[in-house]
């Protein structure tokens, strides 16, 4: 498992695993991973994906199989809404809803908002 950069360059691996099963014919076997936020999180920054490649080996033929799964990491949305009727020249409340979901406090976020009309926007710290 290693972290890959938005420009596709992949991070050194920060995790990896070996498994050994004997399988019977037709059946098939399961191996789960989970990897935790706070394994992950020194490793990749704001726009960067998880890359998980799996290989296995087939002792009796010699067969090589491999797999790749890149994993998107999702930023948190924005939710905004009008508290009250948008009418030219006048000033519209305008409610911001964010919710952090990380196991961890959030600290030294800003929330800047930019528009038609919004001269000089300032970024409100929160």
């Amino acid at each position: 498992l290693c972290a890959v950069r938005y420009t596709g360059v992949a991070g050194a691996a920060f995790r990896q695993e070996q498994h050994r099963r004997t399988l019977p014919p037709a059946q098939e076997d399961t191996v789960t991973m989970t990897v935790s936020y706070s394994e992950y999180q020194p490793h990749v920054g704001d726009q960067d994906a998880l890359k998980l490649t799996v290989a296995a080996a087939v002792q009796e033929t010699g067969q090589v199989l491999a797999k790749e799964l890149l994993v998107r990491l999702h930023t948190p949305e924005l939710t905004l809404t009008l508290l009250g009727p948008a009418v030219v020249g006048q000033e519209v409340p305008v409610q911001v809803v964010f919710q952090n979901p990380l196991p961890e406090p959030l600290t030294g976020a800003s929330l800047r908002m930019e528009g038609a009309g919004i001269s000089c926007p300032k970024p409100v710290s929160l």
